[in-house]
């Protein structure tokens, strides 16, 4: 992105949201814009995939790293847009969609699971920072986070997306600086960072059907649609905003020991887990007593978090070192960490952001 996140954090949290002062891409490297490079898919095969796969956006070098879960070894990477952010599987059509966050880029990398190609890009609003998937309706939606006019953040759009054509079909007006997004039955709950607000959209007649002041600037929206439960991550007051979807409105606030960005829902467990970028942390949170039940430590600023319950693991994007933190949710503690390797045609270091399992 052209602007950069730098995260400024007082002892009151007082901080003005905008995409030029989140942190999103403080980091060392510059940001690589190959321009009018030819793309390529760059293989650093290690060995056949043959457990599971993890997907790393890596912001710094515009490419996604691929993760066999058996060996816990990267096997493959592909390019995709600018400043890769988010990314999202759809399981059922073996595709991924990969959130390209630089305002210049402001699109959605389609990709095909089964080649690790890219097969569309889709243009969506200025600076996307999220993507929701809803495989039944094979509609998307894309947050449009950053668009900066003489300091000022203009963003507050939702772009809509025709999963079957790939194409954008319009656009929701929501709050400034939409940030995360979550899809339960036919509502859409968006957190509007600039706002501290979170809109809560019909997705039959896509109009706001009501909206949620919270305590200081949201980022990231986790859903347990088994409790109909939104849990929000307030960044600025270092809490978890619990959302009663079903009545629109916080049912609790749970203290957290720093400010949390990111979260990875285990409803058949009643465990949520909360990346704390600052506080190199990520805490588990019991859903049923909506109470910390540990904070896993030395996880160099986390980021993106992805879980694989069934082999009761969790995977985080570690910003600050580029690798992925494997933690063992039985345990709750860091019992491998992979290594990103960088790519043959780039200088630039991945800065992992987001993860996704498949």
């Amino acid at each position: 992105m052209k602007k950069s996140f730098v995260v400024v954090l007082s002892m009151l949290f007082v901080f003005t949201f905008s995409l030029s002062c989140f942190a999103l891409h403080e980091t060392k490297e510059k940001e690589y814009n190959p321009g009018k490079t030819p793309k390529k898919k760059v293989l650093t095969t290690v060995g056949p995939v043959t457990g599971k796969r993890v997907y790393v956006t890596n912001a710094g070098n515009n490419m996604v790293s691929v993760i066999d879960t058996l060996t816990n070894k990267v096997v493959t990477t592909f390019r995709v847009g600018v400043w890769p952010a988010a990314i999202k599987i759809d399981p059922a059509s073996s595709t991924a969609y990969v959130v390209n966050s630089s305002e210049g880029d402001s699109s959605i990398s389609v990709i095909d699971l089964a080649s690790n190609s890219e097969i569309k890009k889709i243009k969506v609003g200025i600076g996307p920072m999220a993507i929701a998937i809803d495989p039944a309706s094979k509609t998307a939606y894309a947050a449009n986070s950053e668009h900066f006019v003489e300091g000022k953040n203009l963003s507050k759009t939702i772009s809509i997306i025709d999963l079957s054509k790939n194409t954008v079909t319009g656009e929701i007006e929501v709050g400034v600086g939409p940030f995360g997004l979550g899809l339960i039955d036919s509502k859409l709950f968006v957190s509007n960072a600039a706002d501290k607000t979170i809109s809560i959209v019909d997705t039959k007649t896509r109009k706001i059907i009501g909206t949620i002041k919270v305590p200081e600037t949201p980022l990231s929206i986790s859903i347990d649609a088994e409790k109909k439960r939104a849990y929000v991550a307030i960044h600025g007051s270092s809490e978890i905003a619990v959302i009663d979807t079903a009545k629109d409105s916080i049912v609790e606030l749970i203290k957290l020991s720093g400010s949390p960005w990111y979260s990875a829902i285990d409803s058949s467990n009643n465990r949520i887990y909360v990346t704390q970028r600052e506080g190199n942390a990520v805490s588990v949170i019991d859903t049923m007593e909506n109470k910390v039940l540990a904070v896993i430590e030395g996880i160099s600023q986390p980021i993106g978090i992805a879980l694989d319950p069934s082999a009761s693991r969790a995977y985080v994007a570690s910003h600050g070192d580029i690798s992925v933190a494997v933690i063992d949710t039985d345990s709750n503690k860091v019992v491998d960490t992979i290594k990103l390797t960088l790519t043959p045609d780039s200088p630039y270091s991945g800065s992992p952001w987001g993860i996704a399992v498949n």
